[in-house]
């Protein structure tokens, strides 16, 4: 459902916001303030009714962080494994596993790319003594758990990834452009001439230590056909300036790190992956720039999520949150863990009460109609039934500083800034709140 939430300019947080809802929201946000990462995860879990109410005993997780970039630009390291350690000790015990899982597109071996979070080290945003990256946090948690705990890469096609049609073809990526028995599922954006495009929703296939064959579309496959057993997806974010053509990006925009990029993010040089198909970058922009058509990145998301698989849970993770780079300063200490099912509800009220006071940035506005993050969060709703209204949503607020819940009135967060000494990023900043 998408209200009437969008406003002119940086003009609709010019006083502090209060959040209102409806006697009968359609879904509910936790959060909690002030607590460590750690304390902040469980807490929001144990609102949600318990690990026990969101994964089962016999389910394979497939958690999926962001870790393109280190930093604030990936989900707190602390928070990430305490969701871990929840999982695997869940009362009434776990036969189940995990997976941390995703695509960062840094090639054929991500896991040994310095572009990334899981070689770079993090200055900031891991709150584990001696675990320095995703690399670190996956060791440790492999050698606690053993073949419940797997990491795996999914590699896009144009960097040595293998296009496959089912699972019994092996480990790669399923692109639904209807040959081979494979469904047709597209987006088109409608646009005209030259300005016309056409997306496919490409999906995953991979094999976890244990040996279990994962569709991410249809689920767990064994002995030529699907098994039922149950399959959970976790969109676990961070938040983050992004850019002028996209805005924000946090859990909407994680979803890209599931699909196959292969031709890079220009459309008008490669940009497709099969066919006249773009992928899921070149469709909506102009490798750097808006694209022919608004919201495009939001409307592709919403049919992924609808026809091939949607989060059970999205979790944003926002212990610092960057204001004009996912791994340099200006940063907030904004110290908040965030969950919903409604990936478009959560967005709008992380940046709406974190990031953009916090930046003051007119494109983190989600209220603001010249910014092309409201843009994408309308048409991701629109094609996904989620919500942008924020009347429907409940949010429940715990603050660990005060030991009690937060009113309505109180759900704006103001970090302690660090501006650092990086004249680039400083410079960038200055541009993006008094120039753009």
């Amino acid at each position: 459902m998408v209200g009437g939430m969008l406003a002119l300019g940086s003009e609709a947080l010019a006083s502090k916001p209060i959040h209102k809802s409806t006697k009968d929201p359609l879904c509910n946000l936790y959060r909690a303030v002030n607590g460590s990462p750690d304390r902040n995860l469980a807490k929001v879990i144990e609102m949600l009714g318990g690990i026990e109410k969101i994964i089962g005993s016999y389910d394979v997780v497939v958690i999926k962080p962001n870790v393109q970039w280190w930093n604030q630009g990936a989900p707190n390291l602390a928070a990430l494994k305490t969701f871990v350690d929840l999982i695997m000790e869940r009362p009434g015990g776990f036969q189940g596993e995990v997976v941390i899982t995703e695509n960062c597109h840094r090639g054929k071996t991500p896991w040994t790319s310095m572009s990334s979070g899981w070689a770079q080290s993090f200055q900031r945003n891991s709150n584990i003594p001696g675990i320095n990256n995703m690399n670190d946090l996956s060791s440790i948690l492999k050698k606690r758990y053993g073949k419940q705990f797997s990491t795996c890469h999914w590699i896009d096609v144009g960097a040595g990834g293998k296009r496959v049609f089912s699972p019994a073809d092996g480990n790669g990526y399923i692109y639904c452009d209807g040959t081979n028995g494979v469904p047709l599922i597209t987006c088109d954006n409608r646009g005209k001439g030259n300005n016309h495009r056409t997306t496919i929703m490409t999906y995953p296939v991979f094999t976890t230590d244990k040996g279990t064959i994962i569709d991410f579309k249809n689920g767990i496959w064994g002995k030529g056909s699907y098994t039922g057993q149950p399959l959970r997806f976790i969109n676990f974010s961070a938040l983050n300036h992004h850019s002028t053509y996209c805005g924000a990006t946090s859990a909407v925009k994680n979803i890209l790190g599931i699909t196959d990029l292969s031709g890079g993010p220009d459309p008008h040089n490669k940009g497709r992956l099969t066919g006249n198909y773009y992928n899921f970058h070149s469709f909506p922009f102009d490798k750097w720039a808006h694209g022919p058509e608004q919201g495009m990145l939001g409307k592709e998301i919403g049919i992924f999520m609808n026809t091939v698989r949607k989060p059970d849970l999205n979790i944003t993770s926002a212990e610092w949150v960057g204001l004009s780079s996912r791994v340099d300063p200006p940063v907030a200490h904004t110290g908040t863990i965030l969950a919903c099912t409604d990936p478009v509800a959560l967005d709008y009220h992380a940046t709406k009460y974190i990031l953009y006071p916090n930046s003051k940035i007119a494109i983190h506005n989600p209220d603001n109609q010249k910014s092309p993050m409201p843009q994408y969060l309308v048409k991701c709703a629109e094609s996904g039934n989620f919500l942008f209204d924020e009347e429907k949503v409940r949010v429940v607020s715990y603050d660990f500083k005060t030991g009690s819940f937060q009113g309505d009135d109180e759900l704006v967060i103001h970090g302690d800034k660090q501006w650092g000494s990086d004249i680039k990023p400083l410079l960038k900043y200055f541009f993006l709140r008094y120039l753009s």
